[in-house]
């Protein structure tokens, strides 16, 4: 018999980012942007950035799929995930992004809350990753 559990956290992490919120909001909406600091060495990578449309980002056996629920130009962002080892879904969120204009720069809030399927992944991971995506956005900012 398999063990089963649900491990649930919630985590908020905060940026500066030295850009308008307008390009910040932009770099999640434009595929090719999100790409470069989301999923830059991802087998299949897609993204249908409207309410309603999904995200996939799949490398070897895990896959990451989002679903978006509600958007805001320049403002708010809302999408449930489930990332699955060859399709067992090992963990399901829903996550909040906002914007908000700080002088010229942008104040990120990301909010997401998780439940851990069976113990296929610990809460540390994933707020460690998560973390590196937007550092991983700050750099493309930079870059530019």
């Amino acid at each position: 018999m398999t063990d089963r559990s649900v491990l649930t956290s919630t985590f908020t992490l905060e940026r500066d980012y030295l850009v308008a919120p307008a390009r910040a909001f932009a770099a999640w909406a434009d595929p090719a942007i999100k790409r470069r600091w989301f999923a830059p060495t991802a087998d299949d990578y897609e993204l249908d950035f409207r309410v309603g449309g999904r995200e996939l980002n799949r490398s070897a056996a895990l896959t990451f799929t989002s679903t978006y629920y509600d958007i805001v130009a320049g403002e708010r962002i809302v999408y449930s995930s489930v990332l699955a080892d060859d399709d067992r879904p090992v963990t399901a969120s829903l996550t909040t992004v906002q914007f908000s204009a700080d002088g010229g720069a942008t104040r990120l809030l990301l909010v997401e809350q998780d439940s851990f399927l069976d113990g296929h992944e610990d809460p540390a991971w994933r707020e460690q990753g998560t973390a590196s995506w937007l550092d991983a956005l700050d750099a493309v900012f930079k870059a530019a």
